[in-house]
This record gives C-alpha cells, structure tokens and sequence, in this order.
C-alpha cells in the first residue's frame, strides 16, 4: 500500500486572509465612528426674517422675524447691499451698539410684547421681536434713494448658513 503525502495548505491562507479583512473593516468602522460622532455639527437656523420697513430719510431699516427658530444675535452677521453693491461696513460682530459704519436706534434688538414695544435687550431674536438699524453716512454707497432695491443679508456663522436675504425697494 502506497501512501500519498498530500502537502496543501492553500485552505489556511483564505481563512487568515477572511479574518485578517474583517479586522481591518472592524478598526476602520471605528476609526470613522469616533470621528463622526466626535464632531459637534451646529444645525442650521430657519427664520423667516422680512425687512418691515425702510425710511430713506434717516437711513433706518427695520427688520421683524416673522417666525422660525430663534437664535442668538450674536452668531449672525447681517451684510447690506444696495443695488447689488455690497456696503463697505457691515454689522459683523453683533450685539454692537455703536459698529463701524452702522448707528443703532435704542440699539439692535427690540422684543416686542402685544401692542408695546419693551426694548429689552437679551440678545435672542425670537419671533415677533424687530431689530433696526442706521446706515452711517460714511459707508459707501453712503445713502439710497427711491427706487433703490436694498438686500440685506443674515447670515449665521456657526452653521456657515444664510439665514434670509429679503429685499425691499426703497
């Protein structure tokens, strides 16, 4: 009787190479989790926000947050444009009483409360509640005029989003 020594070991490579690949799927599967859930994404802010009026006289906007989440002043910027020239100063760092560029009425933010306005001033904007502000003379365009179409553009810097750009002519 002749016996055949059989010297295969091809079936132990495939189940090292199947647990060594499930492996590197299990680590990278945490790597990634462990990233992902590491970051804090800041959700975006939804408001309605409308320019109530403008008073080319005085160079006053206000605007009234019709409905929507409410948010923090001072995590918005509101970039001006006149005629789709943007201003040259703007109301980047808000709440600011007396920015660059910008004279407040009674400062930023307005609650109102029924029929009265309380001009408190907690730095939430919640719906109902106006805020306004002057366009100083030495901006550039310094003034608009009838006709003119204003643009005024919120946006919210920790979820990198526009909030609302409405326009208003003048």
């Amino acid at each position: 009787m002749t016996f055949k020594s059989i010297n295969n070991d091809s079936g132990m490579s495939e189940v090292m190479g199947v647990i060594l690949i499930t492996a590197i799927v299990v680590v990278a599967s945490g790597i990634v989790y462990t990233m992902v859930t590491g970051y804090e994404l800041e959700q975006p802010v939804i408001a309605n926000i409308d320019i109530e009026s403008v008073n080319a006289s005085n160079e006053e906007v206000v605007l009234v947050h019709r409905g929507g989440d409410s948010f923090d002043v001072s995590e918005i910027s509101i970039i001006i444009s006149v005629n789709g020239e943007t201003l040259e100063k703007n109301l980047i760092d808000l709440p600011d009483f007396r920015p660059a560029g910008f004279d407040p009425l009674e400062g930023v933010l307005h609650k109102l409360s029924g029929a009265t306005a309380n001009y408190s001033h907690d730095n939430i904007w919640d719906p109902g509640d106006t805020g306004n502000f002057n366009i100083a003379g030495t901006n550039s365009p310094n003034n608009f005029d009838s006709g003119d179409l204003l643009k005024v553009t919120i946006y919210h810097r920790p979820s990198e989003t526009i909030i609302t750009s409405p326009e208003h002519r003048v």
